[in-house]
């Protein structure tokens, strides 16, 4: 769920809202888009940057993107909003924040797929990364027609990554996972208190539960 919460941030960023919506896919095809995205971070995720499944990943990343009329520091921010946001994520509903060596690693990975991508200007520390991606948010965040139609075309794609509890509020709890400053610049409400009550104990019990140690086999 934290890599589907990082795509949200760059819905707020008004260039690529523009180019997301004008291409089609994200708000014609959300499910198979947010699928194809998945495939190859998780691809160079589990392979590794160099390994032949993590290179042909990234050519088909550059393949994608070559030609956008986006800037680069736009395209930063995809990669931060990838970074941080699933670390973010485990830090508030894991069974432990995250670490410092976790933390490098995850920056280290980033880092090496901004430079394979051409991509310039990526903070040299973790650190680093999520100051510039805060700044960057405040100073670039804005309300949007485009951002405001990627939320609603894809809502259903955060709605299905959701504990089966919460199908009642499935709609108001997908707001409850959004900062304030998303919730500003997608022109989304906050949640009810309630139902941020709900999504918090129900997301921390799934994440929890999943990442915990198996149990010693009895005789």
């Amino acid at each position: 769920m934290g890599l589907n919460l990082g795509f949200y941030r760059t819905f707020a960023v008004p260039g690529i809202a523009r180019v997301l919506v004008d291409t089609g896919k994200m708000t014609g095809r959300p499910v198979e888009r947010a699928k194809a995205t998945g495939e190859l971070m998780f691809a160079l995720i589990e392979h590794g940057l160099d390994a032949p499944e993590g290179r042909r990943a990234v050519a088909a990343m550059n393949a994608l993107h070559a030609g956008l009329p986006v800037g680069e520091e736009e395209f930063v921010h995809v990669l931060a909003a990838f970074c941080v946001s699933p670390l973010r994520h485990i830090d508030a509903f894991g069974r432990r924040p995250t670490t410092p060596s976790e933390q490098a690693a995850a920056h280290r990975f980033y880092a090496g797929l901004a430079d394979r991508m051409g991509i310039g200007g990526f903070p040299d520390s973790y650190a680093a990364l999520t100051a510039w991606m805060d700044a960057f948010e405040r100073r670039a965040f804005a309300v949007t027609d485009e951002g405001r139609a990627l939320l609603e075309a894809t809502r259903g794609v955060l709605v299905s990554r959701l504990p089966r509890v919460l199908a009642p509020v499935a709609r108001s709890a997908v707001n409850a996972l959004f900062d304030e400053r998303l919730l500003e610049a997608l022109g989304a409400r906050p949640a009810p208190r309630l139902v941020r009550r709900l999504v918090g104990f129900a997301v921390t019990r799934r994440t929890r539960s999943r990442s915990s140690p198996p149990t010693s086999p009895t005789n």
